[in-house]
Order: structure tokens, then sequence, then C-alpha cells
């Protein structure tokens, strides 16, 4: 008998909402309106997992899912915010999981101002030991030993990464292992593209095929479009 308990895709909603608020105030009741009508349709799409699939696919600008994992949310805000989760735990019939899983991949590209890139930039180069702007989106990142630091050329766009060994927790869900944080930099487009790519340690230096290889890194960021065709 299973007592773990599950995760309800609305929990990762949640994360979006707090996303929302550090959007600001400005337009309130139409984002409301917006996002009421949003809610619905993803409670619905949760519970068809070719919808969510294809919510998932279409947030990541993605052909597939990378194989052994699983479409888990998927959720959109016009011109506000999209959110993509991916976890090798497959959601049960009800859209459920019991956690991210060993591994998990989750991308957020939201509205940003202008010193939020540049406080990440700072972050990624290693001239800050931490980012308000995750803290602002939620996001908890807790370092007990930096791996590597790195920028990647993908297809017309560069990827700034951080790979450690510790542990990230979103919304009160936390997660220890490997984690390498992303921040995709579209040209000519000043939005705020994150990806957290989670795995377990297998402990040594021998990194490969793990979140915190660079060339596992261009590869499975290569199953995505993340600043379009």
């Amino acid at each position: 008998m299973n007592n773990q308990k599950k995760t309800s895709p609305w929990v990762w909603v949640g994360i979006g909402c707090l996303l929302m608020v550090v959007v600001g105030m400005a337009g309130l009741a139409t984002l409301g309106y917006v996002g009421y009508r949003k809610a619905k349709q993803f409670g619905e799409d949760m519970k068809d997992p070719r919808a969510r699939e294809a919510k998932v696919k279409a947030v990541l600008g993605a052909e597939a899912i990378p194989e052994g994992y699983h479409a888990v949310v998927g959720f959109s805000i016009p011109f506000v915010m999209d959110m993509a989760i991916l976890s090798d735990e497959e959601p049960g019939k009800d859209g459920q999981t019991h956690d991210l899983g060993e591994r998990s991949f989750i991308y957020m590209n939201l509205l940003s101002q202008g010193k939020d890139q540049q406080e990440l930039r700072e972050f990624f180069e290693g001239k800050r030991d931490d980012a308000e702007a995750l803290r602002r989106a939620n996001i908890h990142v807790r370092s007990r030993e930096i791996l590597k630091r790195g920028v990647i050329d993908q297809g017309g766009h560069k990827i700034l990464y951080l790979s450690q060994r510790g542990d990230v927790s979103m919304h009160g869900r936390r997660r220890e292992g490997l984690t390498t944080t992303m921040l995709v930099q579209c040209p000519r487009d000043s939005r705020m593209r994150m990806g957290i790519w989670l795995g377990p340690d297998p402990g040594g230096t021998d990194l490969a095929n793990t979140p915190a290889d660079e060339a596992a890194i261009k590869t499975f960021m290569g199953h995505f479009k993340p600043c379009g065709s």
C-alpha cells in the first residue's frame, strides 16, 4: 500500500500564482478574469494525458517529450507567464503525482524587470552568491557545492547555467541532489526564461549523463525551442 501523499497539479499552479504577483498589480481585474478561465481549462486538461502533453510541448516548444520523462503540468497566461513541468514519475488518472520523481525539469517564461535579468546574469557568472529574483519567484536554491558554471550556445540563443549539489524548494516542496539552474537568453527578447533540471547525485566526480554534465545539458535542452523556431 502506497502511503505517500500525492501532489495535486494545483500546487504547481500555486507557484504560477505567486509568479503573477511578481509581475505587479496593473490590470488585476483582467488578469483575474483570464486566470479564472485558464484555471478552469487547466483542471480539465490535467485529467487528459494527451491535452496535458500537448500543453507542455507548446510551452517548451518541443516536438516530443524527452525519453524517460512525462508531462506533469503545462500552464499559460497570455503575455504574462508560461510554466511546464516534466518528471520521470507519470501522473495518475487524476493528474496527480506523489512528487516530482527522481528526475524532473521545471521551466518558466515570465515577464521581468531589467534588474531581474541583470541580477540573474551576475548570479550565473559568480558575481553574487544568490539571486533575489529567484526568491521573488518562490524558488529557493541552497548549494552545498558548486560544480560548474558555463555558457552554452544552443542554436541561436545562449544558456547560462549553474550546476551544484544541494537542494531546491518551491512552494513548500523540497528536492535534494544535483541541480542545474539555467537562464535562457533569446535574441531581442527581455522575458525571463528559467529552467531547473534536477536529478539524483551519484556522488564522486563522475557526473557524466547527469544534470551537471554540460554535454547532457546541451542534449537535453536540444529537445526544446524556448526562443521559438
